[in-house]
């Protein structure tokens, strides 16, 4: 595993990390980890607009649609793009629109983090149980989150999986793809994950002679 102690600033590629994924899956933590230990800038996107608006996500979107936070979207991550070196978080929505997803994928390496719905779900509670148990704050998580899920359909994107992970292994994984431009190991792929074919019912026969048990030979 690649311990990211041993990596000077210099050594990074002169181009940013886009971490990208749906609600629940840890990007912002994992973005803030690498940034942490790299000493590099960190844009969360999210937590820009929340600053400026003075609400959140949810919030603008239920008083001003989708259209203004895609607006929002956009003129933040343009801005983050003019960065070099640094950790960009930006939600998956944001990466569906064609404009952004085209200054971000100009200037940096974009990859999506992905896991099972119910790590994401566990995961949700576990950073903000008091909100989860709020019905009105868990129905727009719950929104928010089956709209930016779209995002692992996107076959363009690489993507990790990051169900059976830590933090620090995910972190490796992240900045050895920034550093080489190859990904390694199973976790990571492109497009959403193969569907789970349950396995054929084996054909049972049926002794005609016992639901009949008349017929045959006296």
């Amino acid at each position: 595993m690649l311990d990211l102690n041993t990596i000077a600033h210099l050594d990074l590629p002169y181009e940013n990390l886009i971490l990208t994924g749906f609600l629940g899956v840890g990007k912002s933590a994992v973005g803030q980890y690498i940034a942490r230990s790299l000493s590099l800038d960190l844009v969360d996107v999210d937590e820009e607009i929340e600053l400026q608006e003075l609400m959140s996500i949810g919030k603008i979107r239920e008083l001003y649609g989708d259209s203004r936070l895609r607006a929002l979207e956009y003129e933040f991550c343009r801005h983050a793009a003019l960065k070099r070196r640094a950790v960009i978080v930006v939600p998956g929505a944001a990466l569906l629109e064609a404009r952004t997803y085209g200054i971000l994928n100009q200037t940096g390496k974009v990859i999506v983090l992905a896991c099972d719905l119910g790590e994401a779900l566990r995961r949700m509670h576990i950073a903000s149980e008091q909100r989860y148990r709020d019905p009105t704050l868990r129905r727009r998580m719950m929104s928010r989150l089956r709209r930016e899920y779209e995002i692992v359909n996107d076959e363009r994107l690489l993507q990790l999986d990051t169900t059976h992970l830590d933090i620090e292994e995910e972190s490796s994984l992240l900045v050895d793809y920034w550093m080489t431009g190859k990904p390694k190991g199973g976790h990571f792929r492109y497009g959403p994950p193969p569907q789970i074919v349950p396995p054929e019912k084996p054909v049972v026969a049926v002794n005609t002679r016992m639901q009949n048990p008349k017929s045959g030979s006296d």
